[in-house]
């Protein structure tokens, strides 16, 4: 069977995750990389890593491993040139309905298909979140968080100038107030001081107190996390239900797998935007997805 080419715009933490198991996939190929600075790496072989999308021939797909800010003007060339495309910006709510309206908007225009907010949260947790509360729907939920790494901020960094690969960690002090600790791994020949002013200065970080600590390898540190999700029924319901899920995962790899499962997802959709939610689960699987039924219900 021929694989599916599929083009990984990122390479930083995220896109690295998706570009490994991109070639270990057994239904979808790791036709490129896109990045900054497009050189050949030895992890990825023979595997084109490009400026940009337009240098890549035969691509089927393209996953956005982008900050936020970054992915309208990224998603909008690529629907132009009629490449249906997996991102995972994280927004929550009004930000969210507004973000998918516009790529609503350009996927009508462009007769493309493009799943968003495909990650880590949104993306797998508002899935667990929804389902909690479709099962319980008059209640309410509440959401613990354990330390461990931001993907949103982590990927915020990775964009500066001189940045290789960065790791966000939200910690709270003993009084409750947010403290963000930062570790770059920096491109050879990066002005330290110069990244720490960039992130420091950045909006996504002006709402807490930041530390910025150069490494010499982001991916040796820590990265997982913890979420404790708890749905308790309603005082008026005689139940008196509760639901629970507990979960500990590294968040990149959390993201990398659900971006995946909305590249087998796309084949199957007409032009739009849609987020996890509109999907059916067996669009998710793809072409696993008879094997699927088999074995999960």
């Amino acid at each position: 069977m021929r694989k599916r080419r599929i083009a990984v715009i990122g390479l930083g933490r995220l896109g690295s995750r998706c570009a490994a198991a991109l070639r270990g996939d057994e239904h979808l190929a790791l036709a490129g990389v896109v990045r900054r600075t497009p050189a050949p790496l030895d992890w990825l072989g023979d595997v084109p890593v490009v400026g940009h999308i337009g240098e890549l021939d035969d691509i089927e797909a393209a996953l956005l491993c982008l900050p936020v800010e970054q992915v309208v003007g990224v998603a909008r060339d690529l629907l132009q040139r009629r490449i249906p495309l997996v991102e995972c910006a994280r927004l929550h709510g009004e930000a969210f309905a507004a973000h998918k309206a516009e790529m609503q908007r350009m996927a009508a225009l462009y007769r493309c298909a493009a799943v968003l907010g495909a990650g880590a949260d949104p993306g797998v947790l508002s899935l667990w979140r929804s389902q909690l509360a479709l099962l319980l729907p008059h209640g309410h939920t509440s959401v613990a968080r354990h330390t461990g790494s931001s993907l949103h901020h982590s990927l915020a960094a990775e964009g500066i100038a001189g940045v290789r690969q960065a790791l966000a960690s939200e910690l709270r002090s003993p009084a409750g107030a947010l403290q963000r600790y930062v570790y770059v791994e920096l491109e050879p020949g990066a002005d330290g001081a110069a990244v720490e002013r960039a992130i420091r200065s950045d909006p996504l970080y002006l709402d807490a107190p930041t530390l910025v600590f150069a490494v010499d390898s982001v991916a040796d540190l820590e990265a997982a996390r913890g979420v404790l999700l708890e749905r308790h029924a309603g005082t008026r319901d005689a139940s008196h239900a509760a639901l629970l899920v507990e979960a500990r995962f590294d968040e990149y790899e959390l993201a990398c797998r659900a971006m995946l499962a909305g590249a087998r997802a796309l084949p199957g959709l007409r032009h739009g935007a849609y987020s996890l939610l509109d999907l059916p689960l067996r669009e998710l699987w793809g072409e696993l997805g008879e094997q699927a039924e088999r074995e999960w219900l």
